[in-house]
């Protein structure tokens, strides 16, 4: 088991104590976000802002590791682990240690979330419940009617088709240079029917008898940028949807095409990492996430860091 060593006072090798985040007494139960490259997550400060609120007895820190490795597996087997999130390049390997892994995630084929029950870890994917949730908030009704259409087919992509079937929409129009990858990634929702495009525009022809009313877009948006998005892509006259994963740049072209068009609602990424996170709350404490106080500590938390960087 990785714990603090009494000598020196410090956290676990590989565990990144945030401003805030303390050490926590041993019956606390311990919380992480596996992956590399995330020491600016959100996470801790949704999560733990979440624990104060409702008076859980947990906490959540940022253990980085280039791999699923050793320390990840004592942390896994501690008796006071909690749960964990888990992101890029961990969401496939770290199933090889967890007991059981959820229908949903079997089939997005990624991992997302690791929660503790009677002892054993369960693995989940709460990204596509994210997708999902922003969706259904829009209050936008007949999506079923039109294709949506899903830039990308990496695991992001795969989260937001099951998402799309999950919302009923039968027709997906996938957009992918590599159509192999794009095949691979179709097999796993025989349920819906498939177009595969090479390019936006094509998708966009596809769809012309029926307009899209939701575009999800799975991909870096540094070369999408907004001369590259076809006109007609958010030009039907019924309301839609733009769920953009990408965080960078701030705005991306899609958005600032999207934006133009008064009946389209844009989700960002910061909006699917906050539901999934209201749902990752709720599986790992058993209570109802509270959404109003975890979003506040996430917008302070983001107004506070672009000052940082103004300064």
């Amino acid at each position: 088991m990785i714990v603090p060593d009494g000598s020196s006072g410090g956290p676990p090798d590989g565990v990144t104590y945030q401003k805030g985040q303390g050490r926590e007494p041993a019956s606390t139960k311990k919380f992480y976000i596996f992956g590399h490259n995330i020491s600016h997550s959100l996470s801790p400060t949704i999560h733990n802002e979440g624990f104060k609120h409702t008076g859980f007895d947990g906490h959540y820190t940022v253990h980085e590791s280039l791999k699923v490795d050793s320390r990840i597996a004592a942390l896994l087997a501690d008796p006071d682990f909690g749960g964990a999130s888990v992101t890029l390049p961990h969401k496939l390997q770290v199933a090889d240690l967890l007991d059981f892994v959820s229908p949903a995630a079997k089939k997005i084929g990624a991992i997302n979330t690791i929660s503790k029950k009677d002892g054993k870890l369960w693995g989940d994917n709460t990204d596509w419940s994210g997708i999902k949730s922003c969706i259904d908030s829009a209050g936008i009704t007949g999506l079923a009617d039109a294709p949506a259409i899903v830039l990308g087919a990496g695991g992001a992509a795969r989260a937001a088709c099951y998402a799309l079937v999950e919302l009923g929409i039968p027709r997906i129009l996938v957009v992918n240079r590599t159509r192999s990858k794009a095949e691979a990634m179709i097999s796993r929702f025989p349920e819906a029917s498939f177009d595969i495009c090479e390019t936006l525009e094509e998708a966009v022809e596809a769809s012309k008898t029926a307009p899209p009313r939701v575009v999800i877009g799975c991909i870096p948006a540094d070369d999408l940028t907004e001369d590259k998005i076809p006109t007609r892509l958010f030009g039907g006259a019924e309301p839609g949807i733009l769920v953009e994963m990408a965080y960078k740049p701030p705005v991306t072209g899609m958005e600032k095409a999207a934006v133009k068009h008064l009946n389209w609602r844009i989700f960002k990424g910061v909006d699917i990492l906050r539901e999934q996170g209201y749902a990752q709350f709720s599986i790992w404490t058993g209570i109802e996430a509270p959404k109003e106080v975890m979003s506040r500590a996430m917008e302070e938390e983001l107004k506070r860091r672009a000052v940082t960087q103004k300064q």
